[in-house]
């Protein structure tokens, strides 16, 4: 819940002091001159659209807009355009129709103007008014058009604000996937316009679709950090967002006493600081939470304080979801015609916002509601809609889950091959040093024992250079480019001491591939040097990135998934042995499938490396004995 994502983007950072007026006093003891308007206008304006607008609190924003319409030169058509791509996010316009239009004539100046930083501002309003009106899908369509006008833009910070905008739209509709790559090219983009730190909202963002994805863990270490961060710094509107986030995390993950708190903490602290706005989203939450308790009374009753904080803000963006909640409150007390009524009425702004996974919902309490009445056909037909949506999203997290493995993987592709050109840039650059060096030698050489100094300096460098290859031939397997034996068990090591340091889950597989003797002695050695290599390449699209996968020797291997519990584990090993089974090799022979056989071990508080990896490996050898191409732990 929370303040539309569009409007949050837009935050300030400080408020501008106003000038001095200048005294009587002779010419020589003047002060200087305050600023003209148009370079107080200026002034405030690069504040609105610098890096720390996307940190600051709300009500700064607020303020200095105003103040932008008060320091706006008059007949100054340049500024005004300025002016209006930023005043369409104030919130006077209450009336999410008029906003629009006051949007769109805007755009029309801007273009106009060929201000393409001006369109795209106006098209961030265009964006959050159209959610509001025609729902989030057409939102995202709109996000689309700006993403596309500032990606060949020099606007590096604008483009990755758009980007934020967008990948937080596409998580609110289940597209966590894309979302999380939309979030981490926005992340590239203030990088590209010298933002050196992390934007504290874009890892909200990050942490809500991860949330999103069943991935709470490192959700919930975020939220709980990023609440005492916010209070230190006294920024309580952020503080409220990662409440309602922490909330609806622990009441998806049963913890459902942890979530009612999170939720009265938001309340309580929106209510302190007078925004209706932020405490009727979190007091959505807090009735949820009541009805999963049963205490339905209450729910009914926060869920009306709820309904009268939107309508003093003017804002219907959230009546699907109130319709629902009430619904369930009705039904829970047994009043069932009115959940109906209420469910009815909730079926259209569900539908337009496109949130499937509150359809489903609402499809399955509509359901109980109509078989408690006895109406047992249409009972069974909205349990079976609420049946095939559910299997739908299963689905679609799980392929959002290795659409974000695939993702992952690219982007470590990219970067690896970025830091080899830089690397390889660097090395011809520090050559090219070295041999201007030289020729300033050779040039003062004029005594044997400089040259030889020279040429000792020279071996040294090579043999340097020499031992930092072996250091490295010595960290990879040559044959396929996973880390060697050496290199997985020092990061077996370390991943083991962090976990048990700081109580995280650290999960290890072993990997064996079956029958894999009948493959060098059937096809030869050289055959089998490419099976291994191809196995290695499938095998590493399927890690994740903090995922670390080693050759032990011949055609066993292991993987340290730092992070990961056991049942994470399984599914990292369920991709691999999925990813063997798919392997073709054409070349060698048409007929020729591969499998193997993987034994999982979670690490435990007294755990070394030695016991870890020998309970992985009688895991393995379960697998093996029990028919090979198969998982155990």
């Amino acid at each position: 819940m929370g303040p539309a994502p569009w409007l949050r983007i837009l935050l300030l950072l400080l408020a501008l002091l106003p000038a001095a007026a200048p005294s009587s006093a002779s010419l020589l003891d003047a002060p200087p001159a305050p600023p003209s308007k148009a370079a107080q206008f200026d002034a405030v304006f690069q504040n609105v659209i610098g890096p720390g607008s996307m940190d600051a609190p709300y009500e700064t924003y607020v303020g200095w807009l105003e103040q932008l319409r008060i320091l706006l030169p008059p007949g100054d058509n340049a500024r005004e355009v300025q002016f209006r791509s930023v005043y369409c996010g104030s919130p006077r316009w209450k009336d999410a129709q008029q906003g629009l239009a006051y949007t769109d004539d805007a755009l029309r100046r801007a273009r106009a103007a060929r201000d393409i930083a001006s369109q795209g501002r106006a098209q961030f309003c265009r964006v959050g008014f159209v959610q509001l009106l025609r729902g989030t899908r057409q939102a995202i369509a709109e996000a689309d058009k700006l993403v596309a006008l500032l990606q060949d833009s020099s606007e590096r910070q604008l483009y990755g604000e758009a980007l934020m905008l967008r990948g937080s739209l596409l998580s609110d509709i289940g597209e966590q996937a894309r979302a999380l790559m939309d979030f981490q090219r926005a992340r590239a983009a203030f990088r590209d316009a010298g933002i050196d730190h992390e934007i504290d909202y874009l890892q909200m963002k990050i942490a809500t679709a991860y949330r999103r994805m069943g991935d709470f863990s490192q959700a919930e270490r975020y939220f709980t950090g990023s609440v005492a961060r916010q209070q230190d710094l006294g920024d309580w509107e952020r503080q409220v967002s990662d409440l309602i986030q922490l909330g609806y995390l622990y009441e998806e993950s049963g913890e459902l006493p942890k979530a009612r708190a999170s939720f009265e903490r938001a309340v309580t602290l929106s209510l302190k600081h007078e925004s209706r706005l932020n405490a009727a989203s979190a007091r959505l939450g807090l009735a949820s939470a009541q009805i999963a308790q049963g205490e339905f009374d209450s729910a009914l009753i926060t869920l009306a304080q709820a309904r009268a904080g939107l309508i003093a803000e003017h804002v219907d963006a959230n009546d699907g979801l109130l319709l629902l909640t009430s619904g369930q409150a009705l039904a829970g007390k047994g009043e069932h015609r009115a959940a109906l009524a209420h469910y009815r009425l909730a079926l259209a702004p569900i539908e337009k916002d496109g949130n499937q996974r509150y359809l489903a919902m609402l499809y399955q309490a509509q359901s109980a509601s109509e078989e408690a009445l006895g109406q047992l056909r249409a009972a069974l037909d909205d349990y079976k809609r609420y049946a095939h949506l559910q299997a739908e999203l299963q689905s679609k997290m799980r392929l959002e889950q290795s659409r974000l493995l695939q993702y992952e993987y690219e982007i470590r592709r990219r970067d690896f091959e970025n830091r080899r050109l830089q690397t390889e840039a660097q090395a011809r650059q520090q050559q090219l040093i070295a041999l201007e060096r030289e020729r300033r030698w050779q040039t003062l050489a004029l005594v044997l024992g400089v040259l030889l100094l020279g040429v000792l300096a020279t071996l040294a460098w090579r043999q340097q250079r020499r031992a930092r290859r072996l250091r490295t031939l010595a960290m990879t397997d040559p044959l396929t480019g996973a880390a060697s034996r050496l290199a997985i068990e020092r990061t077996a090591d370390t991943a083991l001491a962090a976990a048990q340091r700081q109580g995280q889950p650290l999960s290890l597989l072993l990997l064996d591939l079956d029958y894999f003797k009948a493959v060098n002695d059937r096809h030869g050695h050289a055959a089998g040097d490419a099976v291994l290599r191809d196995i290695v390449q499938a095998w590493q699209a399927q890690l994740r990135d903090r995922d670390t996968l080693g050759r032990i020797g011949g055609e066993e291997f292991a993987v340290v998934c730092a992070g990961a519990d056991l049942a994470q584990a399984r599914m990292i090993a369920q991709r691999l042995l999925d990813a063997t089974r798919a392997i073709r090799l054409p070349d060698i022979d048409p007929a020729l499938r591969m499998a193997t056989s993987i034994g999982i071990a979670e690490a435990r508080a007294d755990d070394t490396r030695e016991s870890l990896l020998a309970r992985a490996d009688a895991a393995l050898y379960r697998a093996k004995q029990q028919g090979r191409d198969r998982v155990e732990d």
